[in-house]
Order: structure tokens, then sequence, then C-alpha cells
């Protein structure tokens, strides 16, 4: 089973909209609903999710919780033996690793990179080689640029997500996802379709196949060429640096998440439920212990913060985006503070046109 926690909804609305991933054990508590599916269901409850705009975050498996609550009750002697052994080892090893400039799918493929490059928990720092990484990063199409560096046992990764083309998927046998997104509609003339509405798909994926098949058993009857088109809700993500002469401007409504890492694992943790919004992440290590706590504060941002370039900022992504899709954005604005540069970025989503033949 798998903990989702959904920000600003209601129970009830929550557990209707949730109906067909078939949810459990629902309970509200400090303005969130949380729910659990089962993993087959994950993929189906994300969906929902994503088409019903909820600020929602993936908690964790029934195993970590049940780590969790054994980590609570262990007795004083094995708490100390695992202080004696982590004085050693903890500093020679990696033992969490952040993402940050990237959400969703990309924030899924930089750490499989990242994974397949041979940098995850608990291997060895000296196995670490920060500039391979970063060149690795960069090959992604959807990354412009990519830095990794070590702090302590935490690996940290800060991409830049690369501009993306308004181009869609040519002629041909198959039609193809042109981004990652959300199915919301797919039309084929001929073709079988390989997705449904509320489908997950990543860039590159096939929508529709140059295959038919007989309905009354299911047998192939032959190819054909594909014609069709199919839309998909994406989000698009533009960062810059961002300057505030008079400093931030907050409404004075914030939100708190603690998340505590240990050995890999991430418990806790919560996302932010504000349209605008600045964030302050304090990292602490619990020595002698592997245990890293991350503590995020999240400040609801007064719009008039955002400085006369900033606006023009948004305004051409906005019109940048309008122009190359022919459909509306939603926008959400994030300001974090990177190296001592506050750096702006704005989240949009919609739905746009992700193949067509």
């Amino acid at each position: 089973m798998t903990d989702i926690a959904i920000y600003g909804k209601s129970a009830a609305g929550v557990l209707t909209a949730l109906a067909p991933a078939a949810p459990f054990g629902m309970k509200e508590e400090d303005g969130q609903v949380r729910v659990s599916v089962r993993q087959k269901d994950l993929p189906k409850a994300i969906a929902i999710c994503e088409q019903r705009c909820y600020n929602y975050k993936i908690i964790g498996t029934s195993f970590r919780r049940a780590a969790k609550k054994a980590l609570a009750i262990l007795p004083l002697i094995i708490a100390s033996l695992l202080a004696v052994v982590s004085l050693f080892v903890s500093d020679a090893f990696v033992w969490r690793v952040e993402i940050t400039g990237a959400e969703g799918a990309l924030e899924e493929r930089v750490r499989t990179v990242l994974y397949d490059e041979g940098a995850h928990a608990a291997v060895p720092r000296s196995a670490i080689d920060e500039r391979a990484l970063s060149a690795a990063l960069v090959r992604l199409d959807e990354v412009s640029a990519a830095s990794v560096t070590l702090d302590g046992s935490v690996l940290r990764a800060e991409v830049l997500p690369a501009s993306h083309s308004a181009e869609v998927s040519p002629g041909g046998d198959v039609l193809v996802s042109s981004h990652d997104c959300v199915i919301t509609r797919i039309v084929a003339g001929c073709g079988t379709p390989k997705v449904s509405p509320g489908d997950v798909v990543a860039k590159g994926d096939v929508l529709i196949e140059g295959r038919e098949y007989l309905t009354a058993d299911g047998a192939e009857g032959g190819e054909t060429v594909v014609r069709g088109r199919a839309y998909g809700r994406v989000t698009f993500a533009f960062s810059r640096p961002l300057a505030f002469g008079g400093g931030l401007r907050l409404t004075g409504r914030r939100e708190t998440s603690t998340e505590i890492g240990l050995f890999g694992l991430a418990l806790g943790g919560g996302g932010c439920s504000f349209e605008h919004y600045a964030s302050v992440t304090e990292t602490s290590r619990l020595y002698p212990l592997p245990v890293s706590v991350a503590r995020t504060t999240y400040y609801e941002l007064d719009e008039s913060s955002l400085d006369d370039e900033a606006r023009a900022f948004i305004s051409a992504k906005t019109d940048e985006l309008l122009a190359a899709y022919g459909a509306a954005f939603s926008a959400r604005t994030e300001v974090t503070e990177r190296g001592g540069v506050r750096i702006m970025t704005i989240y949009f989503t919609g739905e746009i046109c992700v193949g067509k033949i």
C-alpha cells in the first residue's frame, strides 16, 4: 500500500474523486486528507489528482511506515550499537539524494540517471564523480544545465529544465507522445489506441499503434497507417534569478513540512497548498546517527512582491506558451534561495496536443 496526502480538499470530495482507485484508510488532519491505495492503483490515483489539479504528495509505502514505527520502539541497547557503527561509516557513504529544479516525470528521470551512474544511498563517497554526474544529466533532452555536489552524506543535484518545443510526432507506423503528461483525450481515425484518458505517459511512449484487432476474439486483423491525435495535461517549468529591492512581501500565512532521512528512506514530509510561495529548507544532522532532518517552511507570497522584470518574465512565458500551443495554462510560482541567490520557478499546467498524425 502507498499513502497519498492531498491538501486543501474535503475528505468527502477526495473519496468520491478517488473512487476508481479504490482508496483505503482515509484520514483527515491538519488541512490534508491521507489515503492509502494499492501499488497497482497508484498510477490511476496520480492521474486523477493531476486531472483535478490537486496539491498532493506521495508519502510512502507501508514498509516505510512500518520502519518508522519499528525505529520508535527500538530498545536502547540496539540504538546504542547502531550509533557506534554509524559513527565510523556515516561520513564515508552517501545516505541521501536531493533533487531540486525538477518535478514529476523529469525528477524521476533525473533520479534514474543518477542511480544508473552509481549515485544512490549507501554508495561510498569516494565513488562519486560530481563532474561526470553533471555531464550525464545535461545529456537529457529535458535538462539544459545541471550541477551535482556532495554535502557531507547528502548528494545534491540541481537541474535547470530545457525549453520545450511545440513539435508533435510525425506520421508513421505509430503515434508517440511529445511530452510527459496525463492523457485527457485520444482520437484514433486509423490504428488502435494504446492508452486511455487518465493514463500517465512519458515522452516517446506509444499512444496509437498501426495495428487493428478483431473485436470478436481480439486477434490481430492487420496493419494500417496511423491517423489520429492525443491530448494531455502537461507541466512546463521556467526558472530565473530574482532580485527584490524591498524584500519579499508575504501574506502572513505559512505551512511547515518536516522530513526525516535515514539510510536512504524518507519519512514524513509534505507539499504546499499555496499558489505563490517562498520556501526555506533547513537541514540538520543528528550525530552520531546517520539521520537527517529537513524542515521546510512555505510562506505564502504576495503577488505584489514580484518586480517589473519578474512580471515581464511570467508574461513572456505565458504568451510564449499560448502562441506555441493555443491553450490557457494555470501558473504556480515558487521562490527558493540557492547559494545566496533567489530563484523564481514558474510551473505552467494545461492541456495541449501531445501528438498528431
